[in-house]
């Protein structure tokens, strides 16, 4: 909400109060026919607005100006759904409004927010310093009773190393009360990491935390937090061990959602089954960690980055929705999940690197129903990877009702242009419940062409194939985003690539499947 709905607000509420006076005139007739002296002034006089004197900070002249009859902390709570921006710029212009500042519950201090024109990785000594200056203004401003109930702190510390961590620690004391909500800090330095104060995560302070996020310092705890209110835990090249963080967990009794990336002091991450409500792991580039062992019983939704090696243990939760990214992610999920994520319904895979065909799967996904593979570029996927053997994953998929495949970019393969008769059909294996299938970034090496031909005459309960010739995530969204940059070569091939679809797949089509087949983008890509 910002300076202009505020104004819309105000606006809105003077018509109003307009509208009910002239209500009221209008009721009573003729004013002149009342008393003879104008009665209707009078009241008019009564029922108009109230006037409220306030004193512009900046020329120091008295402004009379119309005010909707609000309660105080009405007004404080509209203030408080500005934009910290808007918020600062108010309270320079009106007496009332620098009293809100002054409480201002939502502190946002990042390069955006308190210096866009400069960026603060590559900025010299100084204008960190003027960047941590002004942090310092606007918080020792602040009464100590006023309570801060979101903060996120970007900490830069000059290059010259001639600021130490104290003044962040003085900050953090001073911000972080038993009121605050929401704690994202993030420090950017290339000296040592920053200890993190244990203390603010303590009774006193830590009941109220519902989200914390830490960035580049290391937190350290030696014994139970008081974290009973904390909902959502994200760590981000954070130093800390197993073991403290399985201190910290042990008294996040709330805890719903936590994400640990480049942590690499975690050998081994361990989720107690104190964590009733805990529903969505994530974990990406920890390099040492090794065991992921899961005692939370209710835990629904999981994702794994850089994790082939891991070994990873569910124990009773019922995970519904897994995504993997990593190198061979393919084998990694036929090979391990239909054992240990037996209730899986949706499965997303993106590979960065594949074996030229990917083996048969080691079980069934009863329940799968959802399946997105996102090939990316840089491997072997482009003129060795054999599309078709993806097949045994549909047959280990009974439950199957929509497949997804993006393919990100193809720069060599082995266009296909022989005899349709040549292409290889695999034994009938009916997937009955299959109903969509998507191939974006569809080009017209042989096998991909079989993989949608063994689709078509198999999946009997298919209402429509897209068979979109641009690469993975290049399509804009027609209403403003642009397509990404495709060279005049790209579009050609793509061009070519549809007439492929025409030749080798458009005859295979039954009458109840709906085929799609996007062009080029034609506002984004002239050609």
């Amino acid at each position: 909400m910002g300076l202009m709905a505020l104004n819309r607000l105000m606006s809105t509420q003077r018509k109003r109060k307009q509208r009910r006076n002239r209500c009221r005139i209008q009721a009573l007739g003729n004013p002149r026919d009342i008393d003879g002296r104008g009665a209707a002034s009078s009241l008019s006089k009564r029922d108009s607005p109230p006037y409220r004197h306030d004193v512009n900070s900046h020329c120091g002249k008295e402004a009379r100006y119309l005010d909707p009859v609000l309660s105080e902390d009405v007004w404080c709570r509209i203030y408080s759904l500005l934009q910290m921006q808007d918020a600062a710029r108010a309270a320079c212009v009106s007496r009332s409004f620098l009293g809100y500042w002054r409480c201002y519950p939502n502190l946002t201090f990042t390069n955006g927010t308190m210096c866009p024109k400069e960026n603060l990785k590559t900025a010299g000594s100084n204008v960190i310093r003027d960047y941590n200056n002004q942090i310092d203004r606007v918080l020792m401003n602040r009464s100590s009773a006023d309570a801060v109930t979101k903060l996120k702190l970007d900490y830069h510390v000059p290059p010259d190393g001639a600021e130490s961590y104290h003044r962040l620690d003085s900050w953090l004391q001073m911000a972080v009360t038993p009121r605050t909500k929401e704690l994202e800090l993030l420090v950017w330095s290339k000296e040592a990491s920053f200890d993190f104060p244990c203390i603010l995560l303590s009774d006193m302070c830590g009941g109220s935390i519902q989200k914390l996020l830490l960035f580049k310092c290391a937190l350290r705890p030696t014994s139970q937090l008081g974290l009973r209110s904390l909902r959502t835990l994200h760590l981000r090249d954070v130093r800390v061990t197993g073991e403290e963080l399985g201190c910290l967990l042990s008294s996040s009794i709330a805890l719903e959602h936590l994400k640990l990336v480049y942590c690499d002091d975690i050998v081994r991450l361990e989720i107690p089954c104190l964590l009733q409500r805990l529903s969505f792991l994530e974990v990406a580039g920890c390099m040492n960690l090794q065991v992921i062992e899961n005692k939370a019983p209710n835990l629904s939704k999981f994702y794994l980055g850089a994790g082939e090696r891991m070994q990873v243990s569910f124990g009773e939760s019922e995970v519904k929705k897994v995504e993997l990214v990593q190198s061979r992610a393919i084998s990694y999920a036929t090979d391990n999940l239909p054992s240990r994520v037996p209730n899986l319904e949706t499965l997303t895979i993106c590979s960065t690197c594949e074996i030229v065909n990917s083996p048969m799967a080691s079980g069934k996904f009863l329940h799968l129903k959802f399946l997105s593979i996102l090939l990316m570029s840089g491997s072997n996927f482009d003129k060795d990877y054999d599309y078709l053997s993806l097949v045994p994953v549909f047959q280990a998929s009974p439950s199957l009702e929509m497949f997804c495949l993006f393919v990100w970019e193809h720069s060599m393969y082995h266009w296909f242009e022989g005899d349709p008769a040549s292409l290889r059909r695999l034994p009938q294996h009916c997937h009955g419940n299959l109903k969509s299938v998507k191939i974006i970034g569809f080009f017209p090496q042989k096998s991909m062409i079989e993989l949608a031909c063994h689709l078509l005459e198999n999946a009997t309960s298919l209402e429509s194939l897209t068979v979109d010739a641009s690469p993975a995530n290049y399509r804009c969204s027609g209403k403003g985003r642009k397509c990404c940059p495709l060279k005049a070569t790209a579009i050609v091939k793509a061009r070519k690539s549809i007439l492929a679809v025409k030749k080798y797949i458009k005859g295979n089509v039954p009458s109840t499947v709906k085929l799609n087949v996007p062009k080029p983008c034609q506002r984004c890509h002239r050609f």
